[in-house]
């Protein structure tokens, strides 16, 4: 069953609607079915005005809080590169000092480096323990235990730093 509706269209909209008529071998007033029901469903199928600037707001909010966080781990990043770069310079300076030449072997009377000293504890050439050299005898208030603990201490840092120095000049 069918009805007949009449309506006035502007001219350009009559000649679009022969344009597309005639693209598609449809007579006039097929065409404009076709066209009504396609505009009908898309209008049912399409959000309202208000959903549209409602999700829109949502989308700048999440924008926004997601450009804090963002700006938020930027800073932390950056903090974390400072604390590994003043490691870095730490272990590096540590190290270094491992390298340098500190006493001459009671023994040998070769030199002693920091790492013959602080991490193998014997000299590198007779194989002598160099404890003497770390334990003074001038302070009577020294505890021999506490100062053994923070040679020992030391010596864990220093095997750190060595460490930490090899991995970066490969």
């Amino acid at each position: 069953m069918s009805a007949v509706v009449y309506a006035r269209v502007p001219d350009a909209l009559k000649s679009a609607l022969q344009a597309y008529a005639g693209a598609r071998a449809l007579s006039l007033s097929r065409a404009l079915v076709e066209l009504v029901e396609r505009g009908l469903i898309a209008t049912e199928d399409e959000p309202s005005r208000g959903a549209l600037e409602a999700r829109l707001a949502t989308a700048k909010n999440e924008l926004v809080d997601t450009r804090a966080r963002l700006a938020a781990s930027e800073l932390r990043l950056q903090a974390a590169r400072e604390r590994e770069q003043a490691t870095a310079r730490t272990f590096s300076a540590f190290a270094e000092r491992t390298r340098q030449e500190l006493a001459t072997c009671p023994r040998c009377r070769k030199p002693v480096l920091g790492s013959d000293l602080l991490i193998s504890g014997r000299c590198a050439d007779c194989a002598r323990p160099l404890t003497s050299l770390l334990v003074p005898t001038r302070f009577p208030g020294l505890v021999h235990d506490e100062y053994v603990a923070l040679l020992g201490a030391i010596a864990v840092l220093a095997g750190l730093a060595l460490a930490a120095s090899e991995n970066d000049n490969r």
